[in-house]
């Protein structure tokens, strides 16, 4: 078998390679989505709970706001009950203290039932929180450890990517030229193994004489039917690995 037979059938396998490579890189980033929302599962119930202790704060400081308000005015119309100079003026008076007086006691009974939740929440918040530690903890190792492995991995599939352009420069123009067209046309499927007189991937029997040569390893030569580029393997025969078959023709 040809030199350039060799190389196509091993950038075949390098491609075949390179393609399930970018199926398990996809995998790392799809991991990294379950690990974090697996954390976010775990940690739901603490969530909401800081989440109503929030808004439960945001409420009181607003409700301490008003009573601060009530209590101004209600001073101020207790200190306008010493002006008064008719009993109208008197009336009018009174009423605004009383007003004034039930917003006081409303806004001290809310402000009661908001840290009375806030307190029933941070407790909560407490009893969550070593558990919700651990599990960040937890995740952030599980995240630690996919990006490491992506790292390793992808430093794998640069060297095969560098391999490959190793075999591009030591294929003759015209079949790396052969070998891209049909990639393009056959979704990277281009080698095509000879099986008792018949390509493989369309299953076309070829004319004897084609045969014969892709026997004997003489020439390469493509399927008339498929396209395909044709190589033949006797039974038994052992296939050598990208790897050699690159390293092989460095050393030629």
């Amino acid at each position: 078998m040809s030199q350039d037979l060799e190389l196509l059938i091993a950038l075949q396998e390098t491609d075949r390679q390179l393609a399930e490579c970018q199926t398990k890189t996809r995998q790392f980033a799809i991991e990294r989505e379950r690990i974090e929302s697996e954390f976010q599962h775990h940690i739901a119930a603490y969530t909401t709970a800081q989440t109503n202790l929030d808004a439960v704060r945001r409420r009181l400081r607003d409700l301490e706001s008003d009573l601060v308000h009530f209590q101004s005015q209600f001073a101020k119309y207790t200190a306008d009950l010493q002006r008064v100079r008719n009993q109208r003026e008197y009336e009018t008076a009174i009423r605004e203290i009383d007003t004034a007086k039930k917003s006081v006691a409303q806004c001290e009974s809310k402000i009661a039932e908001a840290r009375a939740e806030a307190a029933k929440l941070e407790a909560e918040v407490a009893l969550h929180a070593p558990e919700i530690e651990k599990r960040r903890a937890e995740t952030d190792a599980a995240l630690a450890e996919n990006a490491r492995a992506e790292a390793a991995y992808l430093a794998e599939v640069e060297r095969i990517r560098v391999r490959r352009r190793e075999m591009e420069t030591k294929l003759s123009k015209t079949w790396l030229t052969n070998y891209t067209r049909v990639a393009k046309l056959r979704g990277g499927h281009v080698m095509a193994q000879v099986i008792n007189g018949t390509c493989s991937a369309c299953r076309m029997r070829l004319r004897p004489q084609v045969y014969s040569l892709v026997r004997q390893g003489i020439g390469i030569h493509t399927c008339d039917s498929c396209g395909r580029i044709l190589f033949y393997r006797p039974e038994g025969s052992t296939t050598a690995s990208a790897e050699q078959v690159a390293a092989a023709g460095a050393d030629s």
